[in-house]
């Protein structure tokens, strides 16, 4: 009697190639998300860093300009028409005499400019100072070496207002010249609009100044210029 052979009828287990294929496409698109998000969460962190730098900058550039504002003296930089220069000023420049932080320059008052000059890509606001002379010539602070200083740039438009007393005593309104160059104003105001590649914004300066802005810094000045001549006279 012939036996008839068994045969194995139970099926094989394993995967077929279109679950393979399904699985790897769908880990394909969850490691494309992950990076993804990843990458998204880079850009925002390292964007984020980057405008609290440029906060922090402006935070800076602002105490430096209102510290230096602030604490101008009442001393003749130069003589124009019989006129002991004091204060100088219009829409795109102050300048002034002001004693200089130690980590700056020199200890003493410096004459010292902030102004706002056309760039490549827009404009910036640059400072500039020199040793308080006793010549009293303009012609010295061209022969200076010095460079200036870029305190800010990315600026779309900026401007320099002043105020003063009115006739009343009380404050008048801004005005984009000064035009009592041996006084001071009572007040100096700084707008600035950041161009659009920027992070910041750089909010309004109103600065006070410390001294009295009346004829008193005339009366200064004079006596001031008149030391300076006395000593050149001495010197002949």
């Amino acid at each position: 009697m012939k036996r008839h052979g068994i045969k194995n009828n139970k099926r094989q287990s394993g995967f077929t190639l279109i679950e393979i294929i399904v699985v790897m496409t769908m880990l394909a698109l969850i490691m494309t998300m992950v990076y993804g998000a990843i990458n998204t969460s880079r850009k925002m962190a390292s964007k984020g860093i980057k405008r609290i730098d440029a906060t922090n900058e402006v935070r800076v550039v602002q105490e430096l300009v209102r510290r230096q504002i602030s604490r101008i003296l009442p001393m003749a930089f130069k003589e124009e028409d019989g006129v002991f220069v004091i204060f100088e000023g219009d829409e795109n420049h102050v300048m002034y005499v002001s004693p200089m932080p130690g980590y700056l320059g020199k200890g003493g008052p410096h004459v010292q400019l902030i102004e706002i000059v056309n760039a490549k890509g827009g404009k910036i606001l640059q400072f500039s100072h020199w040793l308080l002379n006793d010549s009293l010539e303009e012609d010295s602070f061209d022969d200076s070496d010095q460079e200036p200083v870029v305190l800010l740039e990315n600026i779309e438009d900026a401007q320099f207002s002043f105020m003063k007393l009115d006739e009343e005593g009380e404050p008048g309104d801004w005005e984009s010249d000064w035009e009592e160059s041996e006084n001071t104003p009572l007040m100096v105001q700084l707008e600035v609009e950041m161009g659009e590649k920027s992070l910041m914004t750089f909010p309004t300066m109103e600065v006070a100044l410390m001294l009295d802005a009346t004829a008193t810094n005339r009366r200064v000045s004079e006596h001031l210029l008149l030391g300076n001549r006395n000593n050149q006279d001495e010197v002949r």
